[in-house]
């Protein structure tokens, strides 16, 4: 009875090890939205992913508009391609020799319901473990990145769908900093909040920390024993199965689709647009308010930047709710209190109070 028990103990810890070629942008996210469905209804096992992608593309979070974000002129000329993430945070540019690596499990594997801070220190146990295998000294920095000697090397976000739950994160292996600059609009907030005058004093990737390029197979190889290290896993190579093949196929063309890339646009209509920015430890976000001149209420809203929210749609359905509210500072602050209280909203790293700041400076520039 023991040795049984222990053999279904063992199983139940082997994850699928899923190493795909190099994708479109895309396909990325067609796979990621595949892998989290199926995992989702219970139907593939607990899974390791490493992705890469070609050509190169800018993704931007959920939340962010296309236009503040990309210069796509730029990316258009350079032959960049342009998508969405499913999840949260902010833009980022990736050409082919940045590795991506992903985990989707289910959510009572780390027996936490809601995602947290904790959650996502624990998530990039691996990561830092290889990249000190690899020689180079990494640690986490709130609310979820890793660095090296306070320089971000690895930047990481998380989503869930049922009882599934997927962290992705990408490995700065080579960084081309001039074409990153030529296709974000890097957030001056950004830059101010740090003191610094360069992006190479903000970001570094392993080429520059250990003066050569490692190969692919070796940060893969190191990856995996982190992974099954901290996790007290065991990685077993395997494929997508028949009916994941199929449902991707069928994903492709939406992610592809301008309905996709561009859900999240602004349409100005009236010149009363006000705007405001705050940058917190827990993100940066941005509201973006279209006035009715006449009636002084909220022809539009837009609620934007590089946070992470649970519900994922939580800022699109507070979008509706507070659309032809009239722009009063005391109303608009009691709705959006109640929202976060009866759909339990939780931004990683901020209050409430600190996601009413950019409201205010927008109300303030009526």
């Amino acid at each position: 009875m023991r040795n049984k028990i222990f053999v279904r103990r063992q199983i139940m810890k082997a994850w699928r090890l899923l190493d795909t070629p190099p994708m479109s942008g895309a396909e990325n996210m067609a796979l990621d939205d595949t892998l989290l469905a199926v995992k989702g209804r219970g139907e593939s096992p607990n899974t390791i992913h490493f992705l890469q992608f070609s050509p190169p593309v800018v993704l931007v979070g959920f939340h962010q508009s296309i236009e503040e974000e990309v210069d796509a002129v730029y990316c258009k000329n350079k032959g960049i391609d342009i998508n969405r993430r499913p999840s949260g945070g902010g833009a980022i540019y990736l050409d082919e020799s940045q590795i991506g690596w992903e985990i989707i499990c289910d959510r009572d594997f780390f027996d936490v319901k809601v995602p947290n801070a904790g959650l996502y220190k624990r998530l990039c146990g691996p990561a830092i473990s290889a990249f000190n295998e690899l020689g180079v000294k990494a640690d986490f920095r709130p609310r979820n990145d890793i660095e090296v000697k306070g320089r971000k090397i690895s930047g990481t976000g998380g989503i869930d769908s049922g009882d599934a739950f997927m962290f992705h994160g990408t490995i700065l292996v080579d960084f081309d900093v001039d074409r990153m600059m030529g296709s974000l609009k890097i957030p001056v907030e950004k830059l101010r909040a740090k003191e610094v005058d360069s992006v190479r004093e903000r970001v570094t990737c392993l080429k520059w920390e250990l003066g050569h390029t490692p190969a692919t197979q070796e940060i893969k190889e190191a990856m995996v024993r982190g992974f099954e290290k901290t996790f007290d896993i065991t990685l077993e190579p395997g494929g997508l199965a028949s009916f994941e093949k199929a449902l991707f196929r069928e994903k492709v063309d939406f992610y592809r689709s301008s309905e996709w890339i561009n859900h999240v646009r602004h349409q100005f209509e009236k010149k009363e647009v006000h705007q405001g920015i705050y940058k917190a430890k827990g993100g940066m976000v941005r509201f973006t308010l279209i006035i009715n001149p006449a009636q002084k209420r909220i022809k539009d809203i837009y609620i934007t930047g590089d946070f992470f929210v649970t519900p994922r749609r939580a800022m699109l359905d507070l979008e509706a709710k507070l659309k032809g509210l009239p722009a009063d500072r005391r109303s608009l602050h009691a709705t959006i209190r109640k929202f976060f209280e009866e759909n339990r909203v939780s931004i990683v790293g901020m209050e409430c109070d600190e996601f009413l700041i950019p409201l205010d400076k927008a109300l303030d520039k009526m």
